[in-house]
């Protein structure tokens, strides 16, 4: 009840639908979604350009704004005023939900701190469109989104995620994918894995596997082209640590040794012997190695 009481008191006011787009298949938009567009005065939109096609494309006539992740600052203000003036506005990017992985959440924040009405309208999304079709139990998952483009941070975000006993859902770019397999093949082990590209569209394209054999698979083709989906299957639950640390760090400078191993790999390897978490093990590593250079 109180939302209509809430509505009733700002009936001068306009209001801000935050509405999720086709990541593909124009034909994926939702009844609501497209009423929605149909009927708001404003559209705030990551790219006009593609924003412009899908309204064409279903009969909108709404001014479109330019809103993305460079000038939503900027834009706050001109969408403050078109809802003070009693206009509808509706936010998109291009493709999926704002705010999830994409622009959107500045200017959501920034409104409801002036206890303006969001709506959220929902549709399709390329988390739970891979989760639906991986075969993973995907009951508990955890959404990283968009990896560090740089390849030490990125390994280091993989290390926080590597002890993740759910599913792990990733977006990343076609052209970082080879070396990001390769990070997660060092860091996780041989994990089952799904890829998607392009999903709902024209050229999608499905792989489930190890990560080991996935990369394989692409080596066959040039270059990845697409968006891409990755889900990866959690950590092995492990029951506690049947060593102590002292005989961690023993074995430990063993495979460090002559510098053979990795410190990941050296890591991964004594977490399945002694029935232990990888990171934990990671961080006694990082203080031998420390030590060691400081010498």
């Amino acid at each position: 009840m109180w939302p209509d009481r809430l509505r009733a008191m700002k009936a001068d006011k306009g209001r801000l639908f935050v509405v999720a787009t086709p990541i593909g298949n124009l034909d994926d938009i939702t009844l609501r979604a497209k009423e929605t567009l149909k009927m708001v005065s404003l559209v705030a939109a990551e790219d006009t350009r593609r924003t412009r096609k899908l309204l064409s494309a279903i009969g909108g006539r709404a001014r479109l704004l330019s809103c993305h992740e460079h000038n939503e600052p900027k834009r706050l203000a001109q969408i403050e005023d078109a809802i003070d003036k009693g206009e509808d506005v509706a936010l998109v990017t291009d493709a999926g939900t704002p705010g999830v992985s994409d622009p959107g959440a500045f200017i959501v924040r920034k409104l409801r701190e002036k206890a303006i009405d969001i709506i959220p309208i929902p549709g399709p999304s390329a988390v739970s469109c891979a989760l639906s079709v991986c075969g993973m139990r995907g009951d508990s998952y955890f959404f990283a989104g968009f990896l560090p483009a740089k390849k030490g941070e990125r390994k280091k975000a993989l290390e926080r995620f590597s002890e993740m006993e759910t599913l792990l859902v990733f977006f990343e770019a076609p052209h970082r994918l080879k070396a990001t397999l390769k990070d997660m093949k060092d860091i996780f082990g041989d994990r089952k894995m799904f890829l998607a590209r392009e999903m709902t569209k024209v050229h999608e394209t499905y792989l489930f596997g190890s990560i080991s054999s996935i990369l394989e698979s692409l080596k066959e083709k040039e270059k990845v082209k697409g968006e891409i989906t990755l889900v990866v299957e959690g950590a092995e639950k492990v029951k506690g640590p049947h060593f102590n640390e002292t005989e961690i760090k023993e074995l430990l400078q063993f495979l460090l040794t002559g510098k053979s191993m990795g410190l990941s790999e050296a890591s991964r390897l004594l977490a399945k012997v002694c029935n232990t978490k990888k990171g934990a093990i990671y961080e006694v590593g990082l203080e031998l190695t420390d030590k060691e250079d400081s010498k």
